[in-house]
């Protein structure tokens, strides 16, 4: 029996690549599904059977035509030339029985040659039973042999009378008349039988022409059909043993995969495991062998899920087995009714995760939940309308524990206070409290219970004496202040309640009664008094009633001031108002646009004015808040400022802080990038302080690093200020970027940053804010004097 399956296989590879050539990859795949799926084989099973059924015809048609025009020759040169031959040779004969009759008619033959020429007569006879033989029953032939006999007996009668003496010349007259007759008559049946045998052998030689034409044509295209059919085969031979290196070397992927591959029946019985799956047996310390152990619990429900989607043949999930985490893909194998498991060790991404999503929601030092984790706390009970209490606490006096004892002692009190406030609240389950680090000396409080004041006066109680009772670094005495608020008598919104807990928290710090914790009517005038800042701060920005200093910043290597910081001023009933007072409240109230779009234009406009003034080298840096940078039209106002004031690009350095760039990373990268091809310089201030990361260093295209002032500020007499300022350092010079550190004030801190490499500082050391024109004219005469 004939066996396809091998030549099948070939042409499947040799028409797999052409089809390739032609569609693509993903046109292929497609393609040869719908070919090479069931009843595939069949199919070809019936081309090659046609293609045999054809050389067998073209083969018996060969042979058959073959032994056609051999019998049409043969027949041709044994009975149609012999009998063409015979039936000339008769019609020979009757003219030399005319000839011989004329010859005696005249008396010229001796007796021999007239003895001798009757034989004459007698040849036709032999010639007419071959002839008979050859045409059989032929009207002609038959009319012929008559005559001849008529012919021989009337000739003899002839013959006969004349040799009588007193032979009558009007009868032999009549006996040449009528042979005359007989033989005009039989020359013309002889023609006839003539043009019959030319007539045959004209038919016989076009069916020999005919044939050996068939037999040319079959023999033509069965050698045309045998090279196709050959170099198909070929090719798909050659293809085969090119792709032979590559079929072996993926057959052997499963068993060389280092992660585990195994299959499962209908049954979701293990049909088949690699190499890995025992690894991984022994590592789980799992009995080896027993792969089905490796199998999730959940696997039935996701098979399910492929199975209802049509367009789906793969899933992938997570699953934990003892202490390894594991991605899970799926893969349903139709045609086999089987599905493969690919498993992926993720023990050490999850961990990752973990650890990443935990310092997003959690202080890195005090282990706390973050100011993050507070506002969406309170969102989500704000949203389901659950009254709860709100509490702030702050460390008092913390800038100056942090000014007279250093960063580390200041850190360090504050995460003792963090422990102390996190034991007293895991101890008072009554409030069912949480505590938040909001910063480097607040937390925040939220009691999921409508705490009544009784019930916060105790808990402050508890705290205060934990706090009395414990001894803390540098023997500090820690001081704590309260404000509390409720939801949703005291605000219905994290804002609100911060507010209100805030007025709570400053009278509380002011009077220092903790009887006025808790956020109260008479707290509203505080709240008031704000909201008469806000309307002060709206008024002063329509009548443009700000003022820009200038801070300047040094040059360590050349000792050349560079350039300057932007710092904005406010006067307000003839007293001079602190930025950290009315800028958190211009941000709250929706101002810090307006504000920040009038800093950046007058900053550019002074800025041009510098340029024109032959300061073309000086870079002014102004700092850009969260809210400012995060808006749409960002980029837009920056460009357009640019344009309206006529200042380079090169002029302007934007200030961010951390912060700005740790939220939608993808629009802060584009908006940065935007920046950058403007030719603005940008720069993160106040470095180390917020949500540091290194990962965002590589991403965005930063030029200068501001090293924050809390670093700078004992690092003549704290070793760890040293050593964060000197990675700082190391790190932007890694990384091509800038240093300046801020606050600045003493000779021996600048030596330290010089020494460490530091690029530039800013600070009272070098020079005091000042308005524009002192500013000036402290750059010319500084610029005078080298």
């Amino acid at each position: 029996m004939i066996r396809f399956e091998p030549v099948i296989a070939l042409a499947q590879i040799f028409i797999t690549q052409q089809i390739a050539s032609l569609f693509g990859a993903t046109g292929t795949v497609i393609l040869l599904k719908n070919i090479f799926n069931q009843g595939s084989q069949t199919l070809v099973n019936i081309i090659f059977a046609v293609v045999l059924t054809l050389g067998l015809f073209v083969t018996a048609s060969v042979y058959l035509k073959g032994n056609n025009i051999a019998e049409n020759t043969q027949h041709l040169a044994t009975e149609y030339i012999s009998t063409y031959k015979l039936l000339n040779e008769l019609n020979n004969y009757l003219i030399e029985q005319e000839r011989y009759l004329n010859a005696t008619l005249t008396l010229e033959n001796s007796r021999d040659e007239k003895v001798t020429n009757q034989a004459v007569f007698q040849k036709p006879h032999k010639v007419i039973d071959t002839l008979v033989i050859n045409l059989g029953d032929n009207p002609s032939l038959k009319i012929v042999v008559n005559n001849l006999k008529e012919l021989n007996r009337v000739t003899s009668q002839l013959l006969g009378y004349i040799e009588k003496k007193d032979a009558n010349k009007q009868l032999t007259a009549e006996y040449l008349n009528r042979i005359s007759k007989i033989r005009i008559a039989t020359k013309q049946e002889l023609q006839s039988l003539i043009d019959f045998v030319d007539l045959k052998v004209g038919n016989s030689k076009n069916e020999i022409l005919t044939g050996v034409s068939n037999v040319q044509l079959f023999v033509l295209l069965y050698g045309i059909a045998t090279f196709i059919i050959s170099y198909v085969i070929v090719k798909a031979i050659a293809i085969f043993k090119a792709n032979n290196v590559d079929i072996q070397r993926l057959s052997l992927f499963p068993s060389r995969n280092p992660n585990p591959v195994f299959s499962l029946d209908h049954q979701n019985n293990v049909t088949y495991a690699n190499p890995a799956c025992g690894l991984l047996l022994k590592r789980l310390s799992l009995p080896v062998g027993q792969t089905h152990l490796l199998v999730d619990n959940n696997i039935k429900f996701y098979q399910d899920e492929i199975m209802a989607d049509v367009d789906t043949q793969s899933t992938s999930f997570e699953y934990q087995i003892n202490q390894l985490f594991f991605q899970c893909n799926l893969y349903s194998l139709e045609d086999r009714k089987e599905w493969d498991i690919h498993l992926t060790d993720i023990t050490a991404r999850k961990a990752v995760e973990k650890e990443l999503s935990y310092r997003a929601s959690h202080d890195p030092e005090t282990g706390l939940k973050n100011r993050y984790e507070l506002e969406k706390t309170v969102a989500d009970l704000c949203q389901s309308s659950q009254e709860f209490s709100f509490g702030l606490l702050e460390i008092r006096s913390f800038s100056q524990l942090l000014t007279g004892q250093g960063l580390t002692a200041a850190s360090t009190v504050m995460n003792e206070v963090a422990d102390v406030i996190r034991e007293i609240i895991c101890g008072f389950n009554v409030l069912e409290c949480s505590v938040y680090h909001l910063g480097e000396k607040s937390f925040a409080l939220i009691s999921k219970q409508n705490a009544n004041k009784g019930q916060i006066y105790s808990l402050v109680r508890e705290i205060e004496e934990k706090v009395s009772n414990t001894s803390f670094y540098c023997h500090y005495e820690v001081r704590l202040d309260y404000g509390f608020s409720c939801f949703p008598a005291h605000g219905n919104d994290y804002s609100s309640l911060h507010k209100s807990a805030l007025a709570a928290l400053d009278k509380s710090a002011s009077s220092e009664d903790k009887r006025h914790i808790v956020f109260n009517p008479e707290l509203g005038e505080r709240l008031r008094y704000q909201q008469q800042l806000i309307e002060d701060m709206r008024l002063a920005i329509s009548n443009a009633n700000f003022e820009l200093y200038f801070q300047p910043q040094l040059d360590l290597r050349t000792g050349k001031v560079t350039g300057a910081e932007v710092l904005i001023r406010w006067q307000r009933n003839a007293e001079w108002m602190s930025p950290a007072e009315f800028i958190p409240l211009a941000e709250k109230a929706g101002l810090i646009d307006i504000l920040g779009d009038w800093i950046l234009h007058t900053s550019c406009q002074k800025a041009r004015n510098l340029v024109d003034l032959g300061l073309e080298d000086l870079v002014i840096a102004v700092n850009i808040s969260p809210l400012q940078f995060g808006r749409k039209d960002f980029l837009a106002k920056v460009q357009h400022v640019l344009e309206d004031t006529g200042l380079p690009s090169k002029n302007l350095e934007l200030e961010i802080t951390e912060g700005v760039i740790i939220y939608n990373e993808q629009e802060t990268i584009a908006t940065l990038e935007s920046l950058k091809k403007l030719g603005v310089k940008l720069a993160i201030d106040d470095f180390g302080t917020g949500y540091s990361s290194l990962s965002y260093l590589k991403k965005f295209n930063i030029d200068k690093l501001k090293i924050d002032q809390s670093f700078v500020r004992n690092i003549q007499h704290e070793n760890a200020d040293q050593s964060i300022v000197r990675t700082i350092i190391e790190l932007g010079r890694n990384l091509s970027l800038t240093l300046i550190a801020e606050g600045v004030e003493e000779q021996e801190q600048l030596n330290i940053l010089k020494s460490m490499g530091c690029d530039e500082i800013q600070g009272y050391f070098f020079s005091r804010p000042l308005p524009e024109q002192e500013f000036i004219e402290f750059v010319q005469q500084q610029r005078g004097s080298y």
